[in-house]
């Protein structure tokens, strides 16, 4: 299949190239936005090089975009009306901070890939990515355990970051979940298997506990869609789930007392807050909360900006009750709140709250509609689905994956790509 792709176009083979690059190297930080912006460089080549695809964008396609681009200009909107460019930044104090545009701009980036995706004519080895799907989440794994038993580090963080590995080694272990449960090879599913073993075992080494619960809700919403729409293999998905049930509890056994602890830590965070100590993972969590709730209150429509959230600081403080120190405005003001839809509120007010929403509602319906196709197209779309959940439930209650450097550029790759083995399969049937 390499082969057929590499004489058929040259395209196809770099695309495939560098998403296999992708799968591997999601320990690595800066890695999504190299493999993003390595193809916008590949394909704005290409755009003038070769003939593009004769079809118009479809419905669904074009919501994705415009969804996309709405919330750059929902942070854009918050930016102007809040006098952003106020705020100094912090590496050249002379020139204003542009941190408020720098992850929306991600945004258009994505668009323009998306769309690039769409209209230029080229394919993608679906088993070279699956197959680094699985060695990506492998490499987490041995990378997790080097640092933990070797280097001996609480929480393992590869070199990306705590949450940032840990999303990025549950996808790639929910996908290879996925990947096992429509192999139909005993090699193929072994290897799945020990993939999706590792690549969790790496999310829960990150001690995270939102990625952990995230895992095991995301493996439930699978076990609930192919019991809806793929009946006959019902009972293989349940098994394959109990199993990986189990091995994640050996895991958590295995792993000692380091990631038990931060589990034990749910209650006694919560007991610390109610008797006023909120310098807890959780009761910090919750004075953040309080805070945005208030600035909401202040700027309803757009939103403040880091340049009036400095500046308004001990206001912010004094009406919400917050406790927590603030003892750097600039650099509290660029902060989040660990909710995705409070910090949105907070940033950018109900114009952005509806920029969020609607970009779920898009990511959701590009795949949802394809859900009830054969199986090869339904398994690329039970992945899509299945990221998406995972990064809205329970992640984006306790946090702002939507709004990471390194976690939102790595979900709009994926959404390309499958979405591009979804068009080709389905130009294949016809």
């Amino acid at each position: 299949m390499v082969g057929k792709i590499i004489k058929d176009n040259w395209l196809s083979f770099i695309v495939t190239l560098i998403l296999c690059l992708l799968c591997v190297g999601t320990a690595y930080r800066y890695t999504s936005m190299i493999v993003e912006v390595l193809l916008l460089l590949v394909l704005g080549i290409a755009w003038f090089l070769m003939p593009k695809t004769s079809n118009s964008l479809q419905k669904n396609e074009k919501l994705f975009i415009a969804a996309l681009i709405f919330f750059f200009c929902s942070a854009f909107l918050s930016y102007i009306i809040g006098s952003g460019w106020e705020l100094k930044s912090i590496r050249n104090p002379s020139m204003p901070s542009f941190i408020d545009l720098d992850l929306p701009s991600k945004y258009l980036l994505g668009a323009l890939v998306f769309f690039l995706f769409v209209k230029l004519d080229f394919k993608i080895c679906k088993k070279a990515i699956f197959y680094a799907i699985a060695l990506g989440g492998i490499i987490n794994g041995c990378i997790a355990i080097y640092e933990r038993y070797i280097l001996d580090i609480g929480r393992i963080n590869g070199w990306s970051g705590i949450a940032e590995m840990a999303d990025a080694s549950a996808i790639l272990g929910i996908f290879s979940f996925i990947l096992l449960v429509f192999s139909t090879s005993i090699r193929e599913k072994v290897f799945y298997f020990f993939a999706s073993f590792m690549a969790c075992f790496a999310s829960i080494l990150t001690g995270t506990r939102g990625a952990m619960f995230g895992i095991l809700m995301t493996c439930v919403f699978i076990v609930i869609l192919i019991a809806i729409f793929k009946r006959n293999l019902f009972k293989q998905v349940l098994f394959i789930a109990l199993i990986s049930i189990l091995s994640f509890g050996i895991s958590l056994k295995f792993d000692g007392k380091e990631t038990q602890q931060r589990l034990e830590l749910i209650d006694s965070d919560l007991e610390n807050y109610a008797k006023g100590n909120v310098h807890t993972s959780i009761g910090m969590r919750f004075e953040m909360w309080k805070e945005a709730i208030i600035m909401f209150k202040m700027a309803p429509f757009f939103g403040l900006s880091s340049a009036e959230i400095e500046k308004k600081m001990p206001e912010i403080l004094e009406r919400s009750g917050s406790q927590l120190q603030k003892t750097q405005p600039q650099n509290d003001a660029r902060g989040n709140k660990h909710n995705q839809i409070l910090n949105q509120a907070a940033k950018k007010g109900l114009i952005g709250v509806i920029a969020i929403l609607l970009i779920w509602w898009a990511s959701i319906k590009i795949f949802i509609t394809q859900i009830k196709d054969r199986n090869e197209v339904y398994m690329v779309t039970l992945c899509g689905l299945s990221m998406i959940f995972y990064f809205i439930f329970p992640n984006s209650l306790t946090g702002e994956p939507w709004e990471s450097n390194v976690s939102f550029p790595l979900m709009t790759l994926f959404i390309c790509a499958f979405w591009k083995m979804i068009k080709i399969e389905q130009q294949n049937a016809n």
